[in-house]
C-alpha cells in the first residue's frame, strides 16, 4: 500500500484545461503498454516502428540492442501520434487489458491536467458535467433513431461526432455536418427533398399547437447560426471564434431535434 493510501492523503486535482498536447506521464503509460511493463524493449521497438510506419532495423533483434532506439522512437512522436497509438493499442488489446489500459490512460490525463478522456477506447474532450447529467444520450438516441428511410443521414451525423471528438477537433466541420443532418431529416420528414432547411421548417409540425411556432423558429435560428459560422456551411472568410463547449451544445441540440423529428414523423408523418 502506498504512503498516500496508508495515511489517507490525496493530491489536489489539477484543472483539466490543457489541449493539443500530451505529457511525459501519458508517454510513460504508452511505454508501459508497448514494452509490456518494461519487460521487452524489443517489443516496444517493433510496436513503435509499426505505428510510426518505419521499417525495423534487421540488426535490432534482441532487448540488448532495442532499448535506445525504442526510446528514441517514443521521444520523436508528435503529440497527436501519442493519442492515435494509444487508441490503436486499446483496439488490439484483449480481455481485461482494455479496461486496464483505459484506466491508466485516464489517470495519466487527470494527473497531467489534460482536457481529454478515453471512452470505449476513443479520446474525447473531458466533460464531467456530460457524464453527470447524461447529456451524451442526445447523440446516442439520434444515431439509434436514424434507421430505415433516415439511414442515409446516420453517416453524416456520425461525421459530425467524429469531427467533434477528433484530436485536434474540427469545430466548423462538426457544426456543418450536424446541421446538414438536421436538414436532411427535415427534408425526408416533409417529403420536400430539394428544399433548404429554411424552406421546409414551416412544414414541420403542421396543425400543431401555437407553441410550436417558436419551436420552428428556434430550428430556423440554428440553421442561420450555422450559415454564419465562417467555414461551416460557407467559405472560411475569417477565423471562427467557436469554442468546444459551443460546438458540443450545437451538435447535441441537433441530436435532440433529430430524435424528436424522427419520432414525430413515425407517429404521424409530416406531409
Amino acid at each position: 500500500m502506498s504512503f498516500s493510501n496508508r495515511f489517507g492523503y490525496s493530491q489536489p486535482s489539477r484543472p483539466r484545461t490543457d489541449v493539443e498536447r500530451d505529457s511525459d506521464d501519458l508517454r510513460l503509460v504508452l511505454w508501459d503498454i508497448v514494452s509490456d511493463s518494461g519487460s521487452s524493449y524489443l517489443r516496444a521497438y517493433q510496436r513503435l516502428s509499426e505505428h510510426s510506419r518505419l521499417l525495423p532495423d534487421a540488426g535490432i533483434w534482441s532487448d540488448r540492442f532495442a532499448e535506445e532506439p525504442a526510446r528514441g522512437l517514443l521521444d520523436d512522436l508528435g503529440w497527436t501520434q501519442v493519442y492515435e497509438i494509444l487508441e490503436a493499442e486499446y483496439a488490439s488489446a484483449r480481455g481485461k487489458d482494455r479496461p486496464r489500459i483505459q484506466a491508466e490512460v485516464n489517470a495519466a490525463l487527470a494527473r497531467s491536467g489534460l482536457a481529454y478522456e478515453m471512452r470505449d477506447g476513443k479520446f474525447e474532450f473531458y466533460e464531467p458535467a456530460a457524464s453527470e447529467f447524461d447529456v451524451r444520450l442526445n447523440e446516442d438516441e439520434a444515431l439509434a433513431s436514424l434507421t430505415d428511410e433516415f439511414e442515409p443521414v446516420r453517416a453524416q451525423y456520425e461525421k459530425a461526432l467524429e469531427k467533434l471528438r477528433a484530436v485536434p477537433p474540427d469545430f466548423e466541420g462538426a457544426v456543418a455536418d450536424a446541421v446538414n443532418s438536421l436538414e436532411a431529416v427535415a427534408k425526408i420528414s416533409t417529403g420536400d427533398l430539394t428544399a433548404t432547411l429554411s424552406r421546409v421548417i414551416p412544414k414541420l409540425l403542421p396543425g400543431g399547437e401555437g407553441y410550436h411556432v417558436p419551436l420552428r423558429a428556434a430550428i430556423d435560428k440554428l440553421y442561420a447560426y450555422a450559415n454564419q459560422v465562417p467555414g461551416s456551411r460557407h467559405g472560411r472568410y475569417a477565423e471562427p471564434q467557436i469554442a468546444h463547449a459551443e460546438t458540443v451544445m450545437v451538435v447535441r441540440l441537433v441530436g435532440a431535434l433529430i430524435t424528436f423529428l424522427v419520432t414525430v414523423h413515425r407517429a404521424e408523418p409530416m406531409t
